[in-house]
């Protein structure tokens, strides 16, 4: 049969019509113009449904920006935010201003007004804070606590969310020590603020908090339903190279007490755990690094009772502390001690922050590292806090958290400065500290200032009309031009790095607007910077220099 006489007619004619090869026939006869193709409108409108408008994803984009400035925040805005600060092109213009004229200045562009700078406290982010010491990083820390706990005049926060702060310092006595500066949120008596610390130490630290009013003091306590397999294993964290022989002994007795637990429910038994591990064959020399690492976690846990039988997992204090997310709460976990060193601190707040950040809640959190250089050494411990600290901000946006850390030295966790969506530097003087932020930032690399990746020149003038204006850098070296600038910081000014910040939008009528890189009209900061004067906080200062009288 040939195939121009194919047709559905003859398949009356054929005796096998259900052999492959009729099938293959009846489907080459079918010709092309009998097959039903959607016009060209149709097929506009059914792809039209599989895209984002360009309001829709310019909006979305907005909304997830870690910082705005005022042309994006009043297209978009977001349902939580504060202010960080603003342009410091402003600031400088009002204080040059006679003061019979300060009016006409501040109305004038780029106003105050026009210059602020915001913190999209809606969206999950992560921030790094370096600096010296007292070039202002203690009070960004604060006043970004402050817009994610503390609704105020400057910003909107219909849902206060919940927040953790990390404190450890080594210079501590009988007499006292030095207090986290966060605690002072607790000056506006809308946030509740506990500090939970070490038992061996908490007459002291109830002395040194004293005159920070509110402020609540309980020792940390935790049950065995607070520990498992992997928090474990993070306590007995050790050296990549030399493990020691022991940790197989711990591995497999978790491997047991795991698959028990897995049949019968229940939470993790510590107390089995040690009877197990005191059955195994182990030498003097195995049991003495074992034995300091669990002498220091039983210190820390609830002495009295059997909480393997409890059944609610946040019990009150009484028999460990409550991890409940609360809105407008602060929980300071402050292990300044005398018997925990920073190696301990570490292995302690990373069972602290699996508490806090377990669980699913309505609650937004964040999380803050305070002085994060006393105790992020290049030990273990510390390396392990790092990794969970970078697993926390690689699904941030899965677990509604926002990461501050704040460090007087960039070089603590480099790793760290490569995922933190916004970089925050005030003044410093170290030539080391650049060359880190120059491996590991954009806008602080080696690229030649006014072009971008490819050496195409860009027009800046052109591309940033508005108040907020990223730092223009016209030397040939734009990494010392950048040291310079640095060095010359005011304090509690910085230079803000955020490639994906959207700092200005551009409208349907300008030249550009056409632009394929430009369809969704936003400006984004990409590898520049922004020169911001940080506000002042709305609580009391408790980092003020002791000068002399």
């Amino acid at each position: 049969m040939s195939f121009n006489k194919l047709s559905l007619s003859d398949s009356s004619t054929n005796s096998d019509t259900s052999s492959p090869e009729a099938i293959q026939e009846s489907q080459v006869q079918t010709p092309a113009s009998a097959i039903s193709e959607p016009d060209e409108a149709t097929m506009d409108t059914s792809l039209e449904s599989m895209f984002l408008t360009v309001k829709t994803q310019q909006n979305d984009e907005i909304k997830t920006s870690p910082l705005l400035t005022l042309p994006p925040l009043e297209t978009a805005p977001p349902s939580h935010y504060g202010l960080l600060g603003v342009d410091s092109r402003a600031i400088t213009k009002a204080k040059a201003a006679p003061k019979d004229d300060q009016e006409a200045v501040l109305a004038a562009p780029p106003s105050l007004s026009a210059s602020r700078i915001f913190h999209n406290v809606a969206a999950p982010s992560s921030t790094f804070i370096c600096g010296s010491q007292g070039s202002g990083k203690s009070n960004t820390l604060a006043c970004l606590l402050e817009n994610c706990l503390l609704p105020n005049k400057y910003g909107v926060l219909p849902k206060p969310l919940t927040g953790i702060v990390f404190h450890y310092d080594g210079f501590n006595s009988d007499a006292g020590g030095l207090i986290c500066e966060a605690a002072c949120l607790a000056s506006d008596k809308r946030i509740r603020v506990r500090v939970v610390c070490a038992p061996t130490n908490i007459k002291t630290i109830r002395h040194t908090y004293r005159n920070v009013p509110g402020v609540i003091i309980e020792p940390l306590q935790l049950r065995d339903s607070h520990l498992n397999t992997s928090r474990m294993l993070d306590l007995m964290a050790v050296g990549e190279t030399n493990v020691p022989l022991y940790m197989r002994v711990v591995g497999r007795v978790l491997r047991e007490l795991r698959l028990e637990q897995q049949e019968t429910g229940g939470y993790f038994n510590y107390q089995k755990f040690k009877s197990k591990m005191d059955h195994e064959d182990l030498t003097d020399m195995q049991r003495a690094p074992l034995n300091q690492r669990l002498d220091t976690l039983e210190s820390f846990m609830v002495q009295t009772g059997n909480s393997r039988h409890r059944t609610n997992k946040y019990a009150p204090v009484t028999g460990g502390n409550d991890w409940t997310p609360k809105a407008g709460q602060l929980t300071i976990v402050d292990l300044s001690c005398p018997c925990v060193t920073a190696e301990m601190a570490c292995s302690l707040f990373n069972i602290c922050l699996h508490l806090f950040v377990e669980g699913t809640s309505p609650i937004g959190r964040v999380i803050a590292l305070d002085e994060a250089h006393k105790y992020m050494t290049m030990g273990p411990e510390s390396r392990t806090l790092t990794d969970n600290l970078l697993g926390i901000i690689r699904l941030q946006r899965h677990l509604g958290a926002r990461i501050i850390i704040s460090t007087q030295e960039p070089t603590v966790s480099p790793k760290l400065l490569d995922l933190c969506s916004v970089t925050i530097v005030h003044r410093f003087t170290s030539p080391d500290w650049l060359r880190t932020l120059q491996g590991h930032l954009a806008g602080v690399s080696y690229m030649s200032a006014g072009s971008d990746e490819s050496g195409t020149p860009i027009d800046e003038a052109n591309l940033y009309r508005g108040a907020v204006r990223p730092l223009a850098l016209g030397g040939k070296n734009a990494g010392m031009e950048l040291f310079a600038k640095i060095v010359s910081l005011r304090t509690g000014e910085a230079l803000v790095f955020s490639p994906s910040a959207i700092i200005d939008l551009r409208g349907e009528g300008d030249a550009q607007a056409d632009d394929i890189d430009t369809k969704a009209q936003v400006i984004r900061l990409a590898h520049r910077a922004l020169r911001v004067q940080i506000r002042t906080r709305l609580t009391l200062d408790g980092g003020r220099s002791v000068m002399a009288a």
